[in-house]
């Protein structure tokens, strides 16, 4: 039923753009009902039935394709603005909300990969909001199978590393950051997606530190050092200035990194940054612990 929804709205939004009444696509073939049903997503349209409804709207396959592909990429985009929300608010209630209606979306539209990895991504968030719910090996298994098996990283996958980073092991963790690594030429290319590199990588880092994974740390801390020559990235270079300081401690030079990890704490207070400062307090407190 789903996809007869994006299908008839697709068709409906050509339709209107072309300011083309139901009547006027209509046909001895294809009835006003039947495109109605069509576009509320109740019904399918055969395919013979279908081309000739795109023919009497002047929409050639191709146009049709490509707007249905920008419809699928708006809605994730409007999946992962609402993740954001909910991290902010560690809504796990929202979290779970959110995944019952990607499994109902997988169930009728199997085919459709992409709603399986939506759920996986949101029982990463459900567990880090409750640390007592395990989260199933299996999934770093699938996550793992498909990533490297697709050919060119897109922001969705960088995404799904980026928040997954938690129930990884190390050594495949760090095959995943340096595949990141070897492919930043191509991230740079576009803003959206080398700011979304440089803080995944800053997880991977952190999440060796935590680990103490120190030597695959130390390779993290030069390669993102690389990406950080822009002043204006006063957030990730916070971050990196108390990661810094959290490696140094990890390395026995504990006055020096302690007074980084401050220094850090201090830019955030600085900056009104409440939270952040708030989340790094606590992180230092337990390093010292």
């Amino acid at each position: 039923m789903e996809r007869y929804q994006k299908l008839g709205s697709t068709f409906r939004l050509l339709r209107k753009n072309r300011h083309i009444s139901l009547k006027q696509v209509a046909t001895d073939e294809v009835s006003v009902s039947q495109l109605s049903r069509f576009e509320r997503g109740e019904s399918a349209l055969s395919v013979e039935k279908f081309f000739i409804a795109l023919e009497n709207i002047n929409v050639e396959m191709k146009e049709f394709m490509d707007t249905w592909n920008n419809y699928q990429k708006t809605e994730q985009i409007r999946f992962m603005s609402s993740l954001i929300d909910l991290e902010y608010k560690r809504d796990i209630q929202g979290f779970r909300q959110l995944l019952v209606s990607e499994q109902e979306k997988f169930k009728e539209q199997s085919s459709n990969y992409r709603h399986y990895l939506n759920i996986i991504l949101l029982q990463g968030f459900i567990c880090k909001c409750d640390s007592s719910i395990p989260f199933p090996k299996k999934y770093v298994e699938e996550i793992s199978d498909y990533l490297f098996s697709t050919e060119q990283w897109e922001i969705y996958e960088i995404i799904l590393i980026g928040n997954l980073y938690l129930f990884i092991d190390v050594p495949l963790l760090h095959k995943m950051g340096q595949e990141i690594i070897n492919r930043r030429d191509f991230y740079q290319e576009i803003g959206t997606h080398n700011d979304l590199v440089i803080m995944t990588l800053l997880n991977i880092w952190e999440s060796c530190l935590h680990r103490d994974s120190i030597v695959i740390a130390r390779y993290y801390q030069a390669e993102i050092e690389k990406l950080l020559h822009n002043e204006t990235k006063v957030y990730e270079r916070t971050i990196y200035l108390f990661l810094l300081g959290l490696q140094e401690y990890k390395e026995k030079y504990a006055l020096s990194g302690i007074e980084k990890m401050n220094q850090a704490i201090q830019i955030f207070k600085w900056l009104g940054c409440t939270n952040l400062a708030n989340n790094y307090t606590n992180d230092l407190k337990k390093c010292l612990h």
